[in-house]
């Protein structure tokens, strides 16, 4: 059975490297090429109309730069004549700042939504998220910015890469777990007691994978913010898998090994274990590496990926359009790993400018097009301050006690947000938490409150705005372009109106138009 296992592991990597050998420059697709092999895949469905400029251009914003247009980029994409303006709008975008920020916010919550909280500290990933956006916008590639956070060394505040290593605090196990899920989309920690119950993962390839990081360690300074962690080489110690029968019990020791059945010998420190993981993963005939992140990015996307859920592509699993998959991944490779000419593949096709399906119950339209997803806290947070100007405000820091001796840092309001609507990226949308805190957050939350004030001696952004639009129908479209990035339909805009008329206090029934707003499913939807 366990050479049936091993052949079948062995033939499925053989044909999935042969795919990825052939990414060579005739292995690069174009948009309408992407389009065609989903038509191909799909021939029996009908495909959703393209959308209008100012959807795509919130749904464009959402997903590049983390927050809806502002009423003045609505208004000048609205008004360019350019025929390639949605293709011009997406290199703008990409180039933004703002991408970097909020992709390696993604990549911030991939990382922590696993790792074990220690004792007493309280882990901060500002200083990785910031060196993250400054690599994503400077466009490194994928394979560098994996190299550098699997060899990771030294203090995190002058080496943030060193952040993964360190905050699992050198854990061999859930080191070699995480590394699996999230650089090479498998779980493989399933295999970590006995061999893998669905997949054909053995025991020993689960333990020979964290053997990796047998001298790896991440010691947590005594700052309580975590950032004064500092990863080093053990010295010595090599990893033993445990007794199967008995798990306390150490067996013989294991030789760093890839599932590929590439390693190093027994011996070698650390760094060489590490460099020697980071180099075999992103090879080029991996078979996992550039799947994983192509199948990865086309789920945030596109609203569900090839494989779901995104960090579990085993061999047995449902692959869906496995075609667009493979094309896309051999052109990830032809283009050295490239993210940002991945993002402009897929945000230019047809696919994913395609309007939401009518319905959730054909698996078919899902497919064809991309599908509706709630939005993360931070993406929450910068569309609450877009609609309301809602500030960013820092707590203070509670007291030192006896009976309270370890105070928690305090939380800005942006922090507040993201906790409440905290989401692991790697779940499919069905299983994201909805919560009623979430709900009354949004519509009970003091600060927000206070923002939603008309009075002009308040100095809200909404009262400026019923300042500069004295007239309630113009005051109503700035209103929708602030909140929710569109104007207003005319039968959103008599409703509003009549409710105006209603209450007989503009101010106020303004107000109650910006709360429900807010409240709205479509503002916390993409």
């Amino acid at each position: 059975m366990r050479v049936i296992a091993h052949l079948l592991v062995v033939n499925t990597i053989v044909l999935l490297a042969a795919s990825a050998n052939a990414a060579e420059p005739a292995a690069r697709i174009s948009p309408g090429q992407v389009d065609q092999l989903i038509v191909n895949s799909l021939s029996d469905t009908e495909a959703q109309a393209v959308v209008d400029d100012e959807q795509f251009l919130r749904r464009l914003s959402l997903d590049l730069i983390g927050r809806q247009p502002t009423p003045e980029e609505s208004t000048r994409f609205a008004a360019d004549e350019n025929p390639e303006r949605r293709a011009a709008v997406i290199d703008q975008l990409l180039d933004s700042e703002e991408f970097g920020t909020h992709w390696a916010h993604y990549w911030r919550d991939t990382i922590s939504a696993r790792v074990p909280p220690p004792e007493l500290t309280f882990l901060n990933y500002d200083l990785f998220q910031q060196w993250l956006a400054a690599e994503l916008n400077a466009n490194h590639s994928w394979a560098d910015i994996t190299r550098a956070i699997l060899t990771g060394t030294g203090p995190i505040k002058q080496n943030p890469a060193a952040t993964f290593v360190g905050y699992h605090q050198g854990n061999a196990v859930k080191l070699g777990a995480e590394t699996a899920r999230v650089f090479l989309g498998l779980q493989l920690q399933c295999a970590e007691c006995h061999d893998h119950p669905f997949d054909d993962w053995q025991r020993e390839e689960f333990h020979q994978m964290a053997a990796f990081f047998a001298r790896s360690a991440g010691k947590l300074g005594k700052v309580q913010d975590g950032t004064g962690t500092i990863v080093s080489d053990r010295g010595k110690g090599e990893y033993r898998m445990p007794n199967a029968l008995d798990v306390k019990k150490p067996g013989s020791a294991m030789r760093p090994t890839l599932m590929t059945g590439e390693g190093l010998p027994l011996g070698k420190p650390d760094m060489a274990r590490r460099q020697r993981l980071a180099n075999l993963i992103t090879l080029p005939d991996n078979p996992w590496f550039a799947r994983a992140y192509v199948n990865r990015i086309w789920a945030k996307l596109m609203g569900r990926g090839f494989y779901e859920p995104v960090d579990d592509m085993g061999p047995y699993k449902d692959h869906l359009l496995p075609e667009v998959h493979e094309a896309l991944t051999a052109h990830f490779l032809a283009t050295d790993y490239d993210i940002k000419d991945l993002f402009r593949i897929i945000l230019a096709t047809d696919a994913y400018q395609r309007r939401l399906p009518n319905t959730q119950s054909d698996d078919n339209l899902l497919a064809a097009g991309t599908t509706a997803e709630r939005l993360r806290g931070d993406v929450i947070y910068d569309a609450l301050f877009m609609a309301t100007g809602l500030p960013n405000v820092k707590g203070e820091q509670a007291p030192a006690t006896k009976a309270f001796r370890f105070p928690p840092p305090p939380k800005s309001t942006r922090e507040l947000v993201v906790e409440a609507f905290a989401a692991d990226p790697s779940l499919p949308e069905e299983e994201q938490p909805r919560t009623m805190g979430q709900a009354m957050f949004l519509m009970n939350n003091t600060q927000l409150q206070a923002q939603i004030n008309a009075a002009p001696e308040s100095d809200t952004q909404l009262s400026r705005l019923l300042i500069a639009y004295p007239k309630n129908r113009a005051a109503i479209e700035q209103l929708f372009l602030q909140v929710l990035a569109r104007q207003p339909t005319e039968q959103e805009t008599t409703i509003a109106t009549k409710h105006i008329q209603k209450v007989g206090n503009r101010n106020a029934a303004f107000e109650d138009l910006l709360w429900g707003l807010v409240n709205t499913v479509e503002f916390t939807t993409r």
